[in-house]
């Protein structure tokens, strides 16, 4: 799945739903056999990074911060230890001002957290 995602490959009908205007700025027409794919451009898939790493290692791998975090879906499978050790990390590796994003059917009540409510499944880190 992420080399399929780090590829940026998508269906007609898959940015069918995007504005026109986003499609061009970011996407490239690409036709193959009767069919019509739309290609992230280049220099778009150069500065955005697909890799796999555990959630659970005592401190994250990564040099530098983020100003989005997504995480999705995840945190529902963990208990309420993990979950605030989770947060912890996020929060730590966001910038000022940057934004996590959960799931629609997960939520931080309950962990003790330093972010800012947004709306539901946004947080963001005060600046």
């Amino acid at each position: 799945m992420l080399e399929r995602a780090a590829r940026g490959l998508y269906k007609e009908d898959n940015v069918k739903s995007l504005p026109k205007n986003v499609v061009l700025k970011y996407f490239q027409k690409e036709q193959s056999e009767e069919k019509t794919f739309y290609q992230v451009r280049k220099e778009v898939r150069d500065i955005v990074h697909f890799k796999r790493f555990n959630l659970m290692t005592a401190t994250f791998p990564f040099k530098r911060k983020f100003d989005f975090i997504f995480c999705r879906n995840v945190m529902i499978y963990f208990d309420k230890p993990t979950q605030q050790t989770l947060i912890n990390k996020f929060f730590n590796h966001l910038t000022p001002g940057g934004y996590l994003l959960i799931g629609h059917s997960e939520s931080l009540t309950g962990v003790h957290h330093q972010f800012k409510y947004v709306q539901p499944t946004i947080y963001r880190k005060p600046e």
